[in-house]
């Protein structure tokens, strides 16, 4: 993605330098970071989401704005929703409400070392990253930013006034219930179990 850089997080003057952000870093306990290549040919990575920005006239962005929570693992997974492609939306930050729109999502697989808060499933976030309207980049998880549309929503989502809960449980199809080891049958029926 085109963006310019602050040169404040790579150099040791001020203003913005053109660059790519062309791959994403994720450290727990850190912000999401981005490799870049710059116009002078100098490649940088760890990179944090607050030194870029879309537009040149973007005003600096806090980091607690810029993004709620730190990278969960070392094992992010990027997609771009087709459904969610460029689909507008009110991003939440600390702060303030600004309108965006979807770019890609970052998803934390858990580490091979640990089970860690991604295991939690009233922990386990996503991050949207949106191209807010300023011109600043954010990464917030789902329930910090309501989408809109003229068809399906409208334009004044309002998620806030429903009486949404935190997803805590685990629902898995294979239940101790249902027994299906005592048939030999290609096509077997399932046999509830009696003790």
């Amino acid at each position: 993605m085109r963006c310019w850089v602050r040169r404040e997080f790579v150099s040791q003057d001020t203003g913005l330098e053109e660059a790519y952000a062309f791959a994403i870093q994720s450290h727990p306990g850190r912000c999401l970071a981005f490799h870049v290549m710059l116009k002078s040919g100098a490649h940088y990575r760890n990179v944090p989401i607050h030194a870029l920005c879309l537009d040149q006239d973007a005003p600096p962005i806090d980091l607690g704005d810029a993004q709620l929570w730190d990278c969960f693992t070392f094992h992010p997974q990027v997609h771009v929703y087709g459904y969610l492609r460029e689909h507008e939306a009110v991003c939440y930050l600390r702060s303030k409400k600004l309108a965006g729109v979807y770019l890609f999502t970052v998803d934390w697989l858990p580490d091979h070392d640990g089970p860690g808060m991604t295991h939690l499933v009233e922990q386990n976030k996503c991050g949207h990253v949106m191209r807010l309207d300023d011109g600043n980049l954010c990464c917030l998880p789902t329930n910090r930013i309501a989408w809109r549309d003229s068809y399906f929503i409208g334009n004044s989502p309002a998620p806030e006034t429903e009486r949404y809960k935190v997803q805590g449980e685990v629902y898995q199809a294979e239940s101790g219930e249902w027994d299906v080891s005592q048939s030999e049958k290609y096509y077997y029926t399932p046999v509830k179990r009696t003790i």
